[in-house]
């Protein structure tokens, strides 16, 4: 029924986007990586999808046309609800969340709040060859612990986590301490 909803982003919450399309307000729900982006756009064309329960309808509003397919496939696997499908969008970077189904990682996927083993399980299970083909050779390496906390400090001071995970990725061999590639991250 609805394809996409272009207008001004009129509030963004925890979850949520109003976007104000010629004086009518349209809420959507949407994943923690959809809220961050729009957060810093006056206006855009947001592509959604309409949900519809017996007692209730509910939009939800994408970053791109990739994630709402991601979120299709995902709303596709049993047990798998359009709530549920949100917060695991919201839960890791889509391309993560992508290789983390195509190499069958029911660990990572289970630490995203509200999956539970059986759930990973069944969305590795159905999902596997389904979605994008995962690269590993291409896939970014991962933070390590140290990393990861530098990462949690520069989104404490307003990064997006996407580029706080490339700033400290840059500077990471450089640096010996969480302090070091923090300052080293700022200092540009």
């Amino acid at each position: 029924m609805f394809d996409y909803i272009t207008g001004r982003i009129a509030r963004v919450d925890d979850g949520r986007i109003v976007i104000d399309c010629n004086g009518v307000g349209f809420l959507l729900s949407a994943s923690a990586y959809a809220c961050a982006e729009y957060s810093r756009k006056p206006e855009a064309t947001v592509p959604v999808y309409l949900a519809v329960r017996e007692d209730a309808m509910e939009l939800y509003g994408f970053t791109d046309e990739s994630e709402r397919a991601l979120f299709l496939q995902l709303i596709g696997v049993s047990g798998v609800g359009a709530k549920l499908a949100m917060s695991i969008l919201g839960g890791m970077p889509a391309d993560r969340l992508v290789s983390a189904i195509g190499r069958g990682d029911i660990a990572l996927l289970s630490s995203i709040k509200g999956v539970g083993k059986k759930t990973a399980e069944r969305i590795a299970l159905e999902l596997k060859g389904k979605v994008a083909p995962c690269d590993d050779t291409a896939a970014p390496e991962p933070v390590t612990e140290l990393d990861g906390n530098a990462v949690s400090a520069l989104v404490g001071l307003g990064f997006d986590r996407r580029e706080a995970e490339a700033a400290v990725r840059r500077v990471q061999g450089s640096c010996k301490s969480t302090e070091d590639i923090i300052r080293a991250v700022l200092k540009g």
